[in-house]
C-alpha cells in the first residue's frame, strides 16, 4: 500500500513537468512544417548562390605551437590516445577554404601497418554564434579502391556519400580509441583485402594526401550532379542545394543524425559488433582486450598483479601513476575469500607551461582472473587553464593533487589483511560474504586498506586496516 501511495505521490508531483514537456513538443510539430518550407524558401536559393569551395584547397602545414588553445588540447589528446595503439602523427595542418566562416584545424594520424589512417579535427568558427565542433575520422582504402570511413561527427552531412565510399557515422562514440578499435574490427570483418599503397604518401607528403583525398571525393560529387564547376571552384547544383538544407533543416538535422547512427549501428551489429559497449562513461568503455599470460602460481596478492598491470599502463600512458586498487572478492569451493578481479587505477598530469595548461588523465587496468583476461578502459581526460602567470603559479604550485600509490616490501599485502579483517567482519554477526578489498591513500598520505563485506541481509559492513602494520584502525559498528 505504502509503495503504491509513493507512486501515485510520484505522478503527482512529475504530472506539471509532463505536460509543459508534451506541450512543447506539440507546439513543436505544429511549428515545424511552416519553418521547414521557410528554410527551403530561403536557404536553398542562398545555398546555390554562396556555398563556394575551391577546386584545390590548400592544407597549410604548421607546427603545433601555432593551434589555438582548444584546438591543441582536443588534437593532442586525440594523438596521445591512439599512440597506444601505434598511431603514427604525420602532421598538423590549417584550412581556412572548406567551411565558409570557419577555420579547420587537422592532425593526421596513421597506423602503417593495418593501413588505418587518422583525422582529428577541430572546427572553429568565426565570431561566437556557433560553439567549436571537433571529430575524428578512421579510414581504409582497399585494393579495389573502395574506402570505409568512421567518424563520431555529431553533425548530419549535407550531401550523400560517393558511391565509393562507406561511411560509418557514430555520434555517441566519444573517445578517438574506442571509435579506433570499431573501425579496425569492422574492416578486420569485412572479406576485402586492405591497400598500402597511401602509408609512404603520408609519410613523405601528408599534405598532398589531404588534397588527393578531398579532390576525389569531390569529382565524385560532380559526377553525380550535386556538385556544379565554376572556374577555379565548386558550388552546389539546385539539387545539391534543396538537398544540403533539407539535410541541415530544423528539425530534421537531428532526425538525420540518428537515423545515420542507427543504420551504422545495424551496419556493426550485422558483423557482430556491439556499439553500446563503447559508448557511456570511460570507466566502462573497454578499448584493449588481451589474454592474461599463464601465471607460474595463482595469482593471489596485489603485487602480483601489479607486474602485469604496470606494463601495459605504461603503454598506455608513459606518464601514468598508480592511484588506487580495488579487489572484487569472492568464496572458493573451500569456503575461503580469494580475488576473482584485481581492478588498477592510474591517473597522469601533463604541464604546458607555454600555454598555461594542465592536463588529467585517468583509466583502468582490469585482470579477470577467472576468464584469464587483461583489459584497459578508455582514459577519462581532464583540463585546467590558467589566465595569467599567477594564477599559473598557484595552479603548479597546489598540493592537492593525488599522491601515486607506491607499492614494496613494507606493504601488507591481501594474502596478510584477509585473515585479519574477515574475522572482525564477522565478530558481531556470522555468515557475512565478502565483497571487496581496496587499497588507497587518504587525505593526510596514509595507506590503508579496506574490505567490504555484506551482511545475510544486504547490509554493508567494512574494516580499514593500515597498509604497514596490517592493524585494524576502524570497523564498522564500533
Amino acid at each position: 500500500m505504502r509503495d503504491r501511495l509513493l507512486s501515485l505521490l510520484r505522478v503527482l508531483v512529475l504530472l506539471p513537468s509532463y505536460a509543459l514537456m508534451l506541450l512543447i513538443r506539440l507546439i513543436k510539430w505544429l511549428i515545424a512544417p511552416l519553418a521547414l518550407l521557410i528554410q527551403l524558401s530561403v536557404g536553398a536559393p542562398l545555398a546555390w548562390l554562396r556555398v563556394r569551395q575551391p577546386l584545390k584547397p590548400r592544407f597549410i602545414p604548421l607546427p603545433d605551437t601555432e593551434l589555438p588553445d582548444p584546438a591543441w588540447i582536443a588534437l593532442t589528446d586525440a594523438a596521445e590516445t591512439l599512440a597506444a595503439d601505434g598511431f603514427i602523427h604525420y602532421g598538423d595542418f590549417r584550412c581556412n577554404e572548406l567551411i565558409q566562416g570557419a577555420t579547420l584545424w587537422l592532425r593526421l594520424l596513421g597506423q602503417p601497418e593495418q593501413g588505418i589512417g587518422a583525422l582529428a579535427a577541430y572546427i572553429e568558427f568565426n565570431g561566437a554564434a556557433r560553439p567549436a565542433r571537433q571529430f575524428i575520422e578512421f579510414s581504409t582504402e582497399f585494393i579495389d579502391g573502395r574506402v570505409l570511413a568512421t567518424n563520431n561527427l555529431d553533425l548530419p552531412y549535407s550531401l550523400p556519400a560517393p558511391t565509393y565510399l562507406a561511411r560509418v557515422q557514430l555520434k555517441d562514440v566519444w573517445d578517438p580509441r574506442a571509435l579506433g578499435v570499431l573501425h579496425r574490427d569492422l574492416v578486420a570483418a569485412l572479406p576485402e583485402e586492405v591497400s598500402l599503397v597511401k602509408v609512404d604518401q603520408a609519410v613523405r607528403d601528408p599534405a598532398r594526401l589531404l588534397g588527393d583525398s578531398y579532390a576525389r571525393e569531390i569529382q565524385a560529387l560532380l559526377a553525380q550532379g550535386w556538385l556544379r564547376p565554376d572556374g577555379d571552384q565548386i558550388r552546389l547544383s539546385w539539387r545539391g542545394a534543396v538537398r544540403g538544407v533539407w539535410e541541415q533543416a530544423w528539425p530534421l538535422a537531428g532526425l538525420h543524425l540518428r537515423a545515420a547512427d542507427r543504420r551504422s549501428r545495424q551496419l556493426l551489429a550485422g558483423h557482430g559488433i556491439t556499439v553500446a559497449a563503447f559508448t557511456g562513461a570511460a570507466v566502462a568503455i573497454v578499448v584493449d582486450r588481451r589474454p592474461l599470460p599463464e601465471p607460474a602460481a595463482p595469482i593471489a596478492t596485489l603485487c602480483a598483479g601489479y607486474e602485469y598491470a604496470q606494463c601495459v599502463a605504461k603503454q598506455t600512458d608513459p606518464k601514468a601513476e598508480l592511484e588506487a586498487v580495488t579487489v572484487e572478492l569472492e568464496r572458493d569451493a573451500t569456503g575461503t575469500a580469494v580475488p576473482i578481479e584485481f581492478r588498477y587505477s592510474f591517473w597522469g598530469c601533463s604541464d604546458q607551461p607555454q600555454r598555461r595548461i594542465r592536463r588529467l588523465r585517468s583509466f583502468d587496468i582490469l585482470l579477470d582472473l577467472s576468464a584469464g583476461l587483461l583489459a584497459v578502459t578508455t582514459i577519462d581526460r581532464e583540463f585546467e587553464q590558467a589566465t595569467d602567470e599567477a594564477e599559473w603559479a598557484e595552479l603548479t604550485g597546489a598540493t592537492s593533487m593525488q599522491r601515486p600509490l607506491r607499492l614494496g616490501p613494507w606493504l601488507a599485502d591481501l594474502d596478510t589483511i584477509l585473515p585479519t579483517a574477515l574475522p572482525a567482519l564477522n565478530v558481531d554477526v556470522g555468515g557475512n560474504e565478502p565483497d571487496s578489498a581496496s587499497l588507497y591513500i587518504d587525505e593526510e598520505g596514509h595507506t590503508h586498506w579496506q574490505v567490504v563485506a555484506w551482511t545475510p541481509n544486504d547490509l554493508p559492513l567494512h574494516v580499514v586496516i593500515n597498509a604497514r602494520t596490517g592493524l585494524i584502525i576502524e570497523r564498522s559498528g564500533c
